[in-house]
């Protein structure tokens, strides 16, 4: 049994994939090139990453105070409470983005104000420090998230 392979046939095969390769490469380039059409530095890069870190560090944050507000709004449960609180705080204090560090102290001292009135504090300095929070966070991402 015997296979034989034509030299022109191949060339052409392999002209006809390269040509489709360059056009899919050339396409994927549009699309992720940055504005202005230049390359990204490493510098740029970093930036990049950075932006979308904050980005995302804000959106948890708001999530946070989202939940932190629903527990607020049910009636007392305290085991919940402070297992949401324990939580939250055990987030915050991993940390994150150096930028956000008064809107991570502020959740985590509205957390702090949750556990305590699962303890028997005032629900009204919850209230107020879950406010405070979302307050702060808002201000950061312009009131709302992308």
């Amino acid at each position: 049994m015997e296979i034989e392979i034509d030299a022109r046939e191949f060339s052409v095969v392999a002209a006809i994939v390269a040509v489709n390769v360059l056009i899919l490469l050339g396409v994927l380039g549009w699309l992720f090139t940055p504005e202005g059409g230049k390359v990204l530095t490493y510098a740029e890069w970093q930036i990049h990453k950075a932006e979308r870190a904050y980005r995302q560090e804000l959106r948890d944050l708001q999530k946070t105070c989202e939940e932190m507000a629903a527990l607020l709004d049910k009636p007392l449960d305290p085991l919940r409470v402070q297992v949401a609180a324990d939580r939250i705080l055990n987030e915050m204090a991993k940390g994150g983005q150096a930028v956000l560090q008064p809107q991570r102290e502020a959740v985590a001292a509205a957390a702090q104000a949750l556990r305590n009135w699962a303890m028997g504090d005032s629900r009204e300095r919850a209230v107020e420090a879950v406010a405070e929070a979302s307050r702060r966070v808002a201000e950061v991402s312009g009131g709302s998230l992308p």
